[in-house]
């Protein structure tokens, strides 16, 4: 009875998968979002009832080459990125294309430029390539039976890929095209203007594609327009927040007082911790006091699931979240987790675990530098 209140309590913690992964190629991970396993799912579905099996099949194989392609595209930024020391830990597989996580942004206006143009150029390599191997150029007005099976697998990659790398250079930041408009106006402005002005620029452009899309009953065209806009408001805001807290140490934006666990504790122990906390992530702890890992309350469930209660907590750690010293500027924990990382530890110069650093504190940072701003602005303006 004791057992089955337990599993019921460990039932409120929220657990959702959110990417699958596929493969690793040079150290980076690529991955399959939910959304695209659930996207697929979806489009075979609907093809194998409407047209049959045989064509459901013929449109997997389709999808699976073009998103080989979109791999492809994203390790054209990958290799450009490491050219410049810049290493890249996961490739995210989305509906509406990749997603290339850099472990930091690049310094230099030209390395953005390179690193931006790097993958539509990979793109329109791949159009040049199919076109020789097709032996002619593709028939345009085929575009409306893609994904059908009325072309051949060729043509339609061909057009698959010109159209993708045209596609990516519309300026509608964060896609490739923004990155470059920002990499220009790098040239000539300070890159939080610079940042300023591509958001400003791609939010309008996804405005006017979701509208477009809204009038033309074209969900996919909406969908794109919905995650430029958001993703250009989290880049301005990524950058703003960089400013906020330029010259400032980790120290100084870190929180505390997360109940530690050890590597022995019971599992149970860390379930307890997350039910009657508003913490997200736990320190992990050796006998010595060491920072181990983290564990997060988004996938404890997983690890209850995989070992069992009897577990201890080292089986739900993860010890791949980074950790940065206590002297480190701020800037460089931000930097990570908008690399991806769900949190940044922090430890003193012999590893103990002093705090943490998080994308939800930092934006508590970047509200009270903004509040702060404005009432210096209205007293600059009363005098």
């Amino acid at each position: 009875m004791h057992s089955g209140n337990r599993t019921a309590r460990l039932q409120k913690v929220r657990q959702m998968p959110r990417s699958l992964p596929v493969a690793t190629i040079r150290g980076t991970a690529i991955r399959l979002h939910w959304t695209f396993i659930l996207f697929l799912v979806a489009l075979l579905t609907v093809m194998s009832i409407t047209s049959g099996p045989v064509a459901a099949i013929s449109l997997f194989a389709l999808v699976v080459m073009m998103f080989i392609c979109v791999v492809l595209h994203e390790f054209g930024h990958i290799t450009m990125a490491r050219a410049f020391g810049i290493y890249t830990p996961e490739v995210i597989l989305l509906p509406i294309g990749g997603l290339a996580k850099l472990k930091r942004i690049p310094d230099e206006p030209e390395q953005e430029l390179a690193i931006a143009i790097a993958g539509p150029v990979v793109n329109f390599a791949l159009f040049a390539i199919l076109v020789l191997i097709l032996g002619r150029w593709p028939d345009w007005s085929a575009i409306p039976q893609f994904g059908q099976g009325q072309i051949n697998l060729v043509e339609q990659l061909a057009i698959f890929n010109l159209i993708v790398g045209l596609f990516n250079l519309i300026p509608a930041f964060p896609m490739d095209g923004g990155r470059i408009l920002r990499a220009l106006l790098g040239f000539m402005l300070p890159h939080s203007k610079a940042t300023r002005i591509a958001a400003w620029v791609g939010q309008a452009m996804a405005i006017a594609m979701a509208m477009a899309g809204l009038m033309g009953g074209n969900i996919i065209l909406i969908a794109i327009g919905v995650f430029i806009f958001l993703a250009a408001r989290s880049e301005a805001q990524l950058d703003a927040m960089r400013n906020a807290i330029g010259g400032v140490s980790v120290g100084q934006v870190m929180v505390t007082g997360q109940p530690p666990l050890a590597t022995s504790d019971p599992i149970m122990d860390a379930a307890n911790a997350i039910l009657h906390t508003d913490y997200e992530e736990f320190p992990v702890q050796n006998a010595d006091g060491g920072l181990v890992g983290f564990v997060l309350r988004a996938e404890l469930l997983e690890a209850v699931s995989r070992h069992g209660l009897e577990a201890t907590v080292r089986e739900a750690t993860r010890e791949d979240i980074p950790v940065v010293s206590i002297h480190s500027q701020a800037a460089k924990a931000a930097d990570l987790i908008a690399a991806g990382a769900p949190a940044v530890g922090v430890v003193d110069r012999v590893g103990r675990f002093l705090g943490l650093v998080t994308w939800r504190n930092l934006v508590d940072v970047l509200a009270v530098s903004s509040a702060i701003d404005r009432h210096e602005q209205v007293a600059t303006r009363r005098h």
